[in-house]
Order: structure tokens, then C-alpha cells, then sequence
């Protein structure tokens, strides 16, 4: 049977973390996901910042369930990319200072033909960002959802094992015309961290927009007993859409979640 643990993405959620984390915990959720650079810059990450992050977890009786890195480019564009791959492992090793294991980022395009010269650097980065890993304490979740699952299965491949791994979620393979479900089968595997989205139909079939979650497409009975079936251990992460009231969308999330 499928353990429902429930984190929420803090982002979307107004005020600083010292007053965001009691709301969080007063719905009953166990964990956060933190947006590492949309609290403050990576060098600012000082051992007292570091400290103060890690209490005000604690005092809340809260875990990091992720740690997101945004940045405005992927590991596909050669333009700075070494500096890229650097801040990628301070992220990483700022996650298990954090208390965390998990960092997500979007790796950017994955290339279908794995004989491409860009295939194979892409594969030999995540190997080293796997290797990295090991060291830092935490390991890279990939943001996916854009290209076929069996892409970014075949991209993992062969990756040392544990060392790299996945953030699934089902709406924004829905957004891209991918079947959720087989996308969770694909990549049941390597699944790290789980975002339970939800997207509708634009009018005029103009593609997808996000909704609260229960509201739209994503067929989560489907959803969660593929989970199950995988054997996913981790978080069901919950992210406010930014309509209207972030607590009360969560609120709303948490009991779609307990009522299937």
C-alpha cells in the first residue's frame, strides 16, 4: 500500500520562512521543498544561514523533501556551462548541509539519438555529477516531463546506481501530450521526488494550464496506484498554482489526496 507523505513547495506561499513553515505545519504536512536560490544567493549560504534554516526545520518538525535549483539555462547550451556544472555541486553539497537529499534541476534538452556527440557529454556529466554525489551527500533529481519517458530512461541507463535520479511529475507530462502513468512506470526506478500537479485543457484545444490539483485531467487513482506499484517511497510534493489562497489550495490538495 502507497504511504501517503505530503511536503508543500513553499515558493508560492507569501512571507519568509520563519513565518511560512508554522502555516505549513499547522496542515498537518511533513515536509518543504525550498527553492535554493530563490531564497538567497549560493555564497550567501553562510555556516549561521545554513544553521538558522536547519532550526526553524526542526522546531517545525519538518524534513526537506527537495531542494530546487532554478537556473536560466540547462546542461544543454555549451555557453558556461563549466560554471554551471560548479554551481550544481555546491547546490548539491548545500542540500546535505541543509539536512536534505534531494536537488532538483532541469537539465535542459536530452537528445533522442544517443550515438550525438551532445548525448554522450550529457551522460558523461551526470556520471560525474553521480560521482559528485557521493561526496557532497545528495543526490541530482532531474526535472522531467518534457521529452518521452523512455528518453530520459535510457539517458539514465547505465548511470551508476543510486547516483542520479528523478522529479516526476504527471501534469507536466500531461502539458506535453505524455501519458503520466507509463511515465511513472518508465522511470518508477529512478523516482526521487514526486510533484502531484494538475492540468485542463485550454478552450479551443490551445494546449494545457495548471490547476489545483483534483481539478483537472491528470487521472491520480491511475496516478497513485502506479505509484504504489513502483514501490515509491518518497513525497507527494504539493505546489500552489499562485490562484488564489496558497493554504487553502494545500489544504484543498490534502484532502483530494486522502480521499482517493
Amino acid at each position: 500500500m502507497l504511504k501517503i507523505r505530503l511536503a508543500a513547495d513553499v515558493g508560492p506561499i507569501p512571507g519568509d520562512l520563519r513565518e511560512t513553515l508554522p502555516r505549513i505545519r499547522e496542515l498537518a504536512l511533513e515536509g518543504v521543498e525550498l527553492d535554493l536560490l530563490g531564497l538567497m544567493p549560493l555564497e550567501d549560504y553562510t555556516r549561521t544561514a545554513i544553521r538558522e534554516i536547519r532550526k526553524h526545520l526542526a522546531d517545525w518538525d519538518l524534513t526537506l523533501a527537495l531542494a530546487r535549483l532554478r537556473l536560466s539555462r540547462g546542461l544543454d547550451d555549451p555557453d558556461g556551462l563549466e560554471n554551471r556544472i560548479e554551481e550544481i555541486r555546491r547546490a548539491m553539497h548545500l542540500t546535505y548541509q541543509l539536512g536534505g537529499r534531494y536537488l532538483s534541476y532541469k537539465i535542459g534538452f536530452i537528445p533522442q539519438n544517443p550515438e550525438n556527440l551532445e548525448w554522450q557529454v550529457l551522460k558523461e556529466i551526470l556520471a560525474d555529477l553521480s560521482r559528485w554525489g557521493e561526496r557532497a551527500g545528495a543526490i541530482l533529481a532531474i526535472e522531467t516531463g518534457c521529452e518521452p519517458a523512455r528518453d530520459v530512461a535510457r539517458l539514465l541507463e547505465g548511470l551508476p546506481e543510486g547516483g542520479i535520479g528523478v522529479e516526476l511529475n504527471p501534469a507536466e507530462f500531461a502539458m506535453h501530450g505524455y501519458d503520466p502513468v507509463e511515465a511513472i512506470e518508465s522511470l518508477g526506478r529512478w523516482m526521487l521526488a514526486f510533484h502531484a500537479g494538475d492540468v485542463t485543457s485550454r478552450p479551443g484545444a490551445r494546449g494545457y494550464r495548471p490547476v489545483p490539483l483534483g481539478q483537472g485531467n491528470v487521472d491520480y487513482p491511475a496516478v497513485l496506484t502506479a505509484l504504489e506499484k513502483v514501490g515509491y517511497q518518497g513525497h507527494l510534493i504539493l505546489r500552489p498554482t499562485g490562484e488564489g489562497d496558497p493554504l487553502a489550495e494545500l489544504r484543498q490538495a490534502k484532502e483530494f489526496i486522502y480521499r482517493l
